[in-house]
């Protein structure tokens, strides 16, 4: 395979000589947006105030700060902040499928992506990927057309239903725009690939009684292969050195003889061995090295049209609509297929050398071709809505949001299992192909003619969508003056349906590798929330505030459910603020945890039973496993689906904070929020290196992890594992958020500092009742991401009169494996890191601003650990692409 030459470092320099001699601008009206007297909805609380605080923690991340950065997809930038955990797809995670091929999502907590809410202008998006699939794709969203992102840290379903049990991400779209404006980002890494292009037009302008605004993207994301950052995959040894290991799914082909042993057929056709050479199979010698057949950054391209349109009826009549078209497609190279496990042929079949039956373990079936995944998805969105204001004074909405999303996924180069074992079976197939179904010889590498090619190959596609259909009306406003101040008031009711569907490809179909999905469900939900002034003006109490919301949800499929929140702001003086909220959660079950079929999925799996001790030890030579019992590769086929008999899972919340202003201090702001969120009835299904580990541990006590696998009779391998959601776990994730701004004034230059700290304290799961409670603080696991217990990032920005400069950092503490040993002393522990970047940006006329920068400034290297979940690292934690800049034109007219 041929490997792309890094381009000339002199590029990348010249990137870096760019990003320090360019200055940035300053966005005059970034900094007067906290200066309007004008009444607005924050995140977390459908009333409209003044003020920005409230009893729930918000972070806000800027448009200015999302131009400083090279990020130009909004998952790697949420994925980024402290407040983020475990897993979700990314661009370096590209097969990421329980949100759908190539998509991307976020995940507050580490909670998993189904529990944190994404919205859009403080509205619900339909669900992304290519069929049936529950979680936003954050592809979708170009990040110029982004004004700001709120991210509420808090449980929210009283506020906005089911869903939102870790928190609530509402991405604010720039709605009122006059004049044209067009950038054109790009970028690539210090090795000269994984470029990347990002251009963006907006244009709007005022009319009569309105404004209007279209914005234009194309992003385009070129492909990085992980044979450009590691050479293979590998694993440390007792001695403190690398080893380099293959995938036992070999070319050539492997097999199970009668007699018990495993052979190996010939790899080496070139040096003229014999072609129907076999022998003792050695993994060390005939493994596939599978890393030049994945990317550590997939291409991707998109295309996105939105509008936003506003007109004034009347003084007190308004109708807006939002419109939103994104066509994205994505592409992954993958490694060759296999669909030849369990396949048996006789001993006087032409073709088999050895003289036995035998069956197939497992074959690289390279002859067939270097397959591709691929996905093409179509997105829309549309909402249409009037908004007006009462005689008193009260605000009000109605709105329709419908939003669909069709796509279509599958990869070339496949082989049907089915036909492929016709060819081995001479009273099926004939060898001279006289009725169309060729014998084909499988045993070694090169040896199969290109009628036998045709015959089983295929190019596997599927297709799928969601569909979301809302009605909403809210009405808001002050009902009446109290002691302490205004009661503030809103209302609301909501009905909602949505569905998703995923219909596979006719071949997997046929050969039960896949079952088609169609679910369906409606919600209706009214809400109530109030803010009610307590105390004001007293000693020690500037003034006290409760929050008061409820939610009442009736889901076709798990019935009726009644959230509430319960928040107080207690103001101490003009400095000192206290805050808290106690509130309740729920989700309801999505349409593949309740309709999905089952689903085929080679899995990263780790089996208990080699290298062994104690316990676990004992009982693995009770069930038969040999102790010199060695795991025959790092995958296991897991089949996973729905359960159309869960229930909802529900969760308590609670948050109390400190927000203090020093007035000795002018500019200096600090938060310190504690949460500590408890969820019943989780809906999980417990990873497959979970269940082999719990069943051996204890056998009879937890005997129902040990049903869930099945082990070949001969060589004891697990040759599948079944993996279903229940409504079992309950979990409990706890910790602190510390954050701090300051602004001042240095030399005459305006500096901004801003440091967000999380420190994790607790992130427990106890899968059944009586089974030991699992903590995952502190360790990385194999395929649910890191949670380390810190987590920072700062950001210092100096600004001049026309440009301005930023040093960002982001540090990831450190943490220990959870598989870590001593059988693997070099990956038992990850050290701390600590990422920087820099950007900067001037101002170079009235239409003219230049930004440019570089990420991972030092080059940081990804680590190694035992648990590595690709490329030898943990690619939804650690930067694996290494340093990259980017320049950012952008030319303004009015």
């Amino acid at each position: 395979m041929k490997h792309i030459k890094s381009k000339p470092s002199y590029i990348s320099k010249a990137l870096i000589i760019a990003g320090i001699i360019s200055a940035p601008m300053i966005t005059v009206a970034d900094e007067m947006n906290d200066e309007k007297l004008e009444k607005i909805e924050v995140t977390g609380s459908r009333i409209k105030r003044l003020d920005m605080e409230s009893a729930s923690p918000v972070s806000i991340i800027s448009a200015a700060e999302i131009s400083m950065s090279g990020i130009s997809n909004v998952e790697n930038l949420l994925q980024e902040m402290s407040f983020s955990a475990g897993v979700a797809g990314n661009a370096t995670n590209a097969y990421w499928t329980s949100g759908g091929y190539g998509t991307a999502q976020v995940n507050l907590r580490g909670l998993g992506i189904k529990r944190t809410l994404v919205l859009f202008n403080g509205r619900r998006v339909v669900g992304g990927g290519t069929g049936a699939n529950s979680s936003v794709d954050l592809n979708m969203i170009p990040t110029s057309m982004i004004e700001r992102i709120e991210v509420l840290k808090d449980g929210a379903s009283a506020i906005y239903g089911a869903d939102a049990v870790a928190g609530v991400v509402n991405i604010i779209t720039k709605k009122e725009f006059e004049g044209a404006e067009f950038n054109a980002k790009a970028g690539f890494t210090d090795k000269g690939d994984g470029g990347n292009q990002d251009l963006n037009l907006t244009l709007g302008g005022n009319f009569d009684k309105g404004n209007a605004v279209l914005s234009l993207n194309y992003s385009n994301t070129e492909a990085v292969r992980q044979s450009d950052r590691v050479d293979c995959a590998k694993f440390g040894t007792e001695d403190g050195k690398f080893e380099c290991f293959g995938s036992s799914t070999t070319e050539g082909g492997r097999a199970l003889l009668a007699d018990g042993s495993q052979v190996q057929f010939n790899q080496h056709p070139d040096t003229g061995a014999n072609g129907d050479w076999y022998g003792p199979y050695d993994s060390a010698e005939h493994s596939f090295n599978w890393t030049p057949y994945l990317n550590a950054v997939s291409p991707m391209e998109r295309i996105n049209v939105s509008s936003f349109v506003n007109y004034e009826i009347s003084d007190t009549l308004k109708l807006f609509t939002e419109t939103m078209y994104t066509k994205r497609k994505g592409q992954q190279i993958a490694t060759p297929r296999n669909g030849f496990a369990g396949i048996k042929v006789d001993s006087d079949f032409a073709y088999n050398p050895t003289g036995q039956n035998l069956e197939f373990q497992r074959r690289r079936n390279t002859e067939l071709g270097v397959p591709y995944f691929f996905q093409e998805t179509d997105t829309i969105r549309i909402v249409l809505g009037v908004a007006g204001e009462l005689n008193n004074g009260w605000g009000w909405d109605f709105s329709y949001n419908y939003g669909r999303n069709t796509g279509k996924d599958g990869w070339t180069y496949d082989i049907d299992p089915d036909k492929a074992s016709q060819t081995l079976n001479d009273s099926i197939c004939t060898y001279d192909n006289s009725n169309g179904i060729p014998c084909g010889d499988w045993f070694g590498l090169n040896e199969l003619s290109q009628e036998v090619i045709d015959y089983v190959k295929y190019r596997r596609e599927g297709t799928g969508g969601n569909d979301m259909r809302s009605w909403t009306a809210n009405l808001y406003g002050d009902l009446y003056e109290l002691p302490a101040g205004t009661l503030g008031f809103a209302i609301g009711a909501e009905k909602r349906t949505e569905k998703g569907w995923r219909d596979p490809d006719s071949t997997v179909l046929a050969n039960g590798q896949e079952d088609a999905i169609n679910g369906n469900y409606d919600v209706t939900e009214a809400f109530v929330e109030l803010s009610v002034p307590l105390l004001a003006e007293l000693p020690l109490v500037k003034n006290l505030t409760a929050e008061i919301a409820a939610r009442y949800s009736d889901y076709s499929t798990v019935g009726a459910e009644s959230t509430y929140k319960l928040g107080i702001t207690w103001s101490i003086n003009d400095s000192l603020m206290v805050r808290g909220v106690q509130s309740t959660s729920f989700r309801a079950p999505v349409i593949t945890e309740l309709f999905g079929g089952t689903n085929g999925e080679n899995l990263r799996t780790i089996d208990p039973c080699e290298n062994a001790s104690g316990a676990i030890a004992k009982n693995c030579q009770a069930a038969g496993i040999p102790e010199n019992f060695v795991q025959d590769g790092t995958t296991i086929l897991t089949s996973v689906g729905g359960n159309p008999s869960l229930g909802a899972e529900s969760a308590d919340t609670t948050t109390i904070g400190l927000v203090w202003e020093p007035e000795l201090i002018e500019g200096l702001s600090t938060t310190f929020d504690y949460f500590n969120i408890e969820i019943d009835e989780s809906i999980t299904s417990v990873n497959g290196s979970d269940m082999l580990k719990l069943c051996y541990e204890d056998p009879i006590g937890n005997a129902q992890f040990c049903n869930t696998f099945t082990r070949h009779p001969i060589t004891n391998q697990v040759n599948e594992l079944n993996q279903r959601p229940v409504n079992a776990a309950k979990e409990k994730v706890s910790g602190v958020d510390f954050n701090i701004k300051y602004k001042t004034q240095v030399l005459g230059l305006i500096t901004k500092s801003s440091l967000d700290i999380t420190r994790l304290l607790t992130h427990e799961s106890t899968p059944f009742a009586g089974q030991p409670t699992i903590d995952k603080v502190g360790f990385i696991t194999e395929d649910q991401g890191s949670y380390t217990e810190w987590r920072s990032n700062l950001s210092v920005s100096v600004l001049g009169d026309d440009w301005q400069a930023t040093y960002s950092l982001r540090y990831i503490g450190g943490a220990d494996d959870v598989n870590g040993g001593d059988f693997d002393p070099l990956g038992k522990s990850v050290d701390s890191l600590t990422y920087s970047d820099i950007g900067a940006s001037y101002m170079l006329n009235n239409e003219l601003v230049i930004s440019a920068g570089i990420d991972n400034l030092f080059d940081k290297k990804a680590p190694y650990l035992t648990s590595w979940n690709d490329a030898n690292t943990d690619v939804m934690t650690y930067d694996l692409l290494g340093r990259r800049g980017f320049v950012d034109p952008v030319t303004k007219s009015v």
